[in-house]
């Protein structure tokens, strides 16, 4: 039995996968760190992330089975999910068999743990959107910082650079160290490591809005129709750490 290992990356998973489905070979885990109980007979292979063999077999999914499969794979891959990456395998090893009807085996057990955690990944997404609140710092850019339980910056990011294409701003993921950068009237954006080490400075101006913002939220208020539960089912006390209204 093999225990696979790689960067993190989705180009590193892609490698893996596409050197066990060459061997022909059934690991007994894929992961960024070894298990802790790997067994005495297992051998542990470091992988080196390959762009070019991670982009061929992303090609030949696309066009074997569906762009929809390489989408799948990708989104529950930013999941983080541990163990994930060995569903993708299961999901992929059955793909091969099965062709595009892959997708519509919904209640397979190597399909439904891939589309179950793709779709998590896209509902936090699309709502994590509805959360940004962007600051203007001293140095003149707009800044929002998120803590998502998955890893959506990636999905979010064509969503505000079309809609704020004309200014400087960055999106962190404090959680993981990683923030979304945008440059004004520059088309496309960067994911970037990102680490803090001290909060960024607001300008005088950011603080004037953000009290008139609270003001409005406060009044905007009906007493008699408080109704909190409602409120955190809406907006979770997981996310308002960031959000000036809170």
């Amino acid at each position: 039995m093999t225990c696979y290992l790689y960067d993190g990356t989705f180009e590193g998973v892609l490698t893996v996968l596409a050197l066990v489905r060459e061997a022909g070979e059934e690991p007994n885990s894929i992961g960024t760190t070894a298990p802790a109980q790997a067994g005495l007979f297992a051998a542990i292979v470091r992988v080196e992330t390959n762009e070019e063999v991670a982009e061929r077999l992303l090609d030949e999914i696309g066009r074997r089975l569906s762009p929809a499969t390489a989408a799948h794979l990708y989104h529950a891959f930013l999941s983080e999910t541990e163990g994930v990456e060995m569903h993708l395998h299961r999901y992929l090893r059955l793909g091969w068999r099965e062709g595009r009807r892959l997708d519509s085996l919904l209640s397979h057990e190597s399909v439904l743990p891939v589309h179950q955690l793709a779709r998590r990944v896209r509902h936090e997404a699309h709502r994590m959107k509805g959360f940004v609140r962007f600051r203007k710092v001293r140095e003149g850019f707009y800044y929002a910082a998120l803590e998502p339980d998955h890893r959506v910056l990636s999905l979010m990011a064509p969503h505000f650079a079309d809609r704020f294409f004309d200014q400087h701003w960055v999106i962190h993921d404090v959680r993981r160290n990683l923030a979304i950068v945008h440059a004004a009237r520059r088309e496309g954006w960067e994911e970037v490591s990102l680490e803090l080490t001290g909060a960024p400075v607001m300008s005088e101006r950011e603080e004037w809005f953000q009290s008139l913002w609270r003001r409005y939220f406060d009044r905007l208020a009906i007493a008699a129709r408080h109704n909190p539960r409602l409120q955190q089912s809406k907006v979770p006390l997981k996310y308002r750490r960031h959000l000036v209204e809170f």
